[in-house]
């Protein structure tokens, strides 16, 4: 029986309500073809799109509600906030002064007002607007929540903490504020006080997107490990069900199946980022110019993608080749920096432009190729890319994975990484190079720390992992154990994430029949020490899914030898990659069997593990791995490569 109006209006409303977008899309369509001149009909349509990232269609949802009732204070609204999810700032503007026109004091027109202020950079006009919200008025606990975020942005995390917290006071059921506070302690290395937020948003609003793989990801670096093997299962599941339950550098720590990390990097980019742009025209090798190549990153400092590429960018020919550095990081007074600047011909510090005046510069310096040293990772523009900064873009070293969209060209990789059967979860072309990732020759070279000075007992064999916490997977703590088990005398060093996390792996290693005097764990300390400390160890273990990358060279570097066990997605193979490059592949290990008697080798014929480390260290100045000279000229041809082939 076909429904009245009215009872089409109340499920439409229902499903809404439910969150049901999809069906309430499609409840609110069917009320439009029995009442098309409803205002009210096309707005809340209009609702239910923006609800499915729908923008453009929600706007013209909104213009026709509009166009039927002028003085619609409500879809002047709807409309600023799909135009300001659309990058459209100056629509946004107008549309929400339009509804500020008809109801100059309503609280949320004011917030909404302060947003699209904020995003067009008129920071201290949205202040005075947040400012101007009273508490006790319906919109005080949204205000303080974007105050937070301004605050943040603006590198106060005092007083974003301060606002949040008022926010959450005034509101305690505002999943915004909740959630940016979880991101805030996250950051801020919180973690289990992300993690009570995480799960706090994630028992008032379940469905909130990325959240669960935020909250999975927090955990992990205090070793909090409740019902670990469920929630990921239950991640990988609704990502396969196409549901935004993780962002793809959490999920290559918790798989690696390069198939699924190509669906969640493909989910990413049809969620977050806009759609590509048409290429640019592609005009081959230039022949009247120097090749122009612009490195882009957030990351131009002391970090661990400039420690590998400060030699790279001074080793470039400049007969051939002119460089930029595009940086939308922090401007800052760091050694690393200043020594970057001074590498290049052109150093943008950018982070104070809108996507839009970025694509700008870059077209202004007539950029030919493109690489982005981030990818995925905190802090990421990945729109500038999908907007496009030249005719070719690449991705490369700051983020090992796929991107899952037509946003790059190519992916910039070696054979280890990416064997031809691996080619295919690739939505870039992949253009290889000799060996994959560059180091600096200037790094510095400290003299190891005693045992005593590292805080290490003496007479014991050092297994030694300085991964970050959140690549030391249950899973991977258990094949550690197998390994300490056969080697009582060893001890397993790692790097510290406080008391608690502590806490809860010694509980773990317990619960695997471990003494708790077989876990050591290194404070954080500035990078001389941390090199320093490599030395004293015998052997580094690696992770998996997600290898070390950085903290290999660095271990090689200092003359340990890296055991690592290679997986099949690229996460998993950098690992292989740098230990090939080394000239070491008998310390790769294909599974996990493989990898614990390699380990109890070792551990039981000390004798041989020092001739292998004594060969290393007596060739590390020749090895390649360590010499950007002799890697530069490779990525030279590689670019010379992507510009002789026109795009696909």
């Amino acid at each position: 029986m076909n429904e009245s109006p009215r009872e089409l209006t109340a499920r439409a409303s229902r499903l809404a309500q439910e969150e049901r977008w999809i069906e309430a899309e499609a409840s609110y369509r069917q009320l439009i073809a029995l009442q098309p001149d409803s205002a009210v009909a096309r707005h809340n349509w209009g609702v239910s799109l923006q609800a499915l990232d729908r923008h453009e269609d929600a706007v013209a949802a909104f213009e026709q509600a509009i166009a039927r009732q002028p003085d619609y204070a409500a879809a002047f609204l709807a409309l600023s906030i799909s135009y300001e999810r659309m990058g459209a700032l100056d629509a946004a503007l107008v549309g929400i002064e339009c509804a500020r026109g008809i109801a100059p004091s309503e609280g949320r027109y004011q917030l909404q007002h302060a947003r699209v202020l904020n995003a067009s950079d008129r920071v201290g006009e949205a202040l005075e607007l947040i400012d101007g919200i009273a508490a006790g008025s319906s919109a005080y606990a949204e205000s303080r929540s974007l105050l937070g975020l301004i605050f943040k942005n603006a590198g106060r995390p005092d007083l974003a903490l301060e606002a949040f917290d008022a926010a959450i006071a005034a509101d305690p059921a505002l999943v915004a504020a909740r959630h940016n506070r979880a991101n805030l302690h996250l950051q801020a290395r919180r973690f289990s006080l992300a993690v009570a937020d995480f799960d706090a948003v994630l028992a008032r609003a379940p469905g909130t997107s990325w959240e669960r793989g935020l909250r999975l990801y927090a955990a992990m670096h205090v070793y909090d490990w409740r019902d670990f093997d469920a929630q990921r299962r239950r991640i990988l599941d609704e990502l396969a069900r196409g549901l935004p339950s993780a962002q793809p550098l959490i999920v290559q720590h918790l798989t690696d199946d390069p198939a699924c990390q190509q669906v969640a990097a493909r989910l990413w980019a049809r969620v977050t980022l806009p759609p590509p742009a048409p290429r640019l025209p592609w005009i081959g090798v230039p022949t009247d110019r120097k090749i122009r190549v612009a490195y882009v990153s957030r990351d131009f400092r002391s970090h661990a993608v400039s420690f590998l590429m400060a030699g790279v960018l001074a080793h470039h020919d400049r007969d051939r080749f002119e460089i930029a550095a595009i940086n939308y990081g922090e401007a800052v007074d760091d050694p690393m920096q200043q020594r970057l600047r001074a590498s290049v011909e052109a150093f943008l510090d950018v982070g104070h432009l809108s996507d839009a005046e970025i694509r700008r510069a870059c077209r202004d310096l007539s950029i030919d190729i493109a690489v982005d040293l981030t990818g995925y990772t905190d802090g990421a523009r990945s729109a500038l890319f999908a907007k496009r900064l030249a005719p070719v873009q690449m991705l490369f070293l700051g983020y090992l994975g796929t991107s899952g969209s037509a946003h790059y060209d190519l992916v910039l990789a070696d054979p280890v990484l990416v064997p031809e059967e691996a080619r295919p979860f690739h939505d870039e072309r992949i253009l290889s190079l000799p060996w994959y990732q560059p180091n600096d020759a200037e790094r510095p070279h400290p003299a190891p720390l005693s045992r005593e000075a590292a805080g290490l007992p003496s007479g014991v064999f050092v297994f030694c992992c300085f991964n970050n916490a959140a690549k030391i997977t249950p899973g991977m703590f258990a094949v550690w154990a197998r390994i300490l088990r056969e080697c009582p005398d060893a001890v397993l060093w790692l790097l510290g994430e406080g008391e608690e996390a502590a806490a809860h792996l010694r509980a773990h290693a317990s619960g695997l029949g471990l003494a708790p005097e077989q876990l050591v764990f290194a404070d954080r300390c500035d990078r001389e020490t941390y090199l320093a400390r490599l030395a004293a160890a015998d052997l580094f273990l690696d992770t998996l899914p997600y290898n070390a990358g950085t903290t290999a060279s660095d271990a090689l570097w200092m003359g340990l030898p890296v055991l690592t066990l290679q997986g099949r997605s690229f996460a998993g193979r950098v690992g292989a990659s740098v230990v090939t490059a080394a000239g070491m592949p008998e310390f790769i290990a294909d599974s996990e069997e493989r990898y614990i008697a390699l380990a109890i080798g070792f551990a039981r014929d000390p004798a041989s593990l020092r001739a292998h480390r004594d060969a290393l260290i007596a060739r590390r100045a020749a090895l390649p791995l360590f010499d950007p000279a002799q890697f530069t000229p490779h990525l030279e041809q590689a670019f010379l490569t992507a510009l002789r082939t026109p795009p696909e």
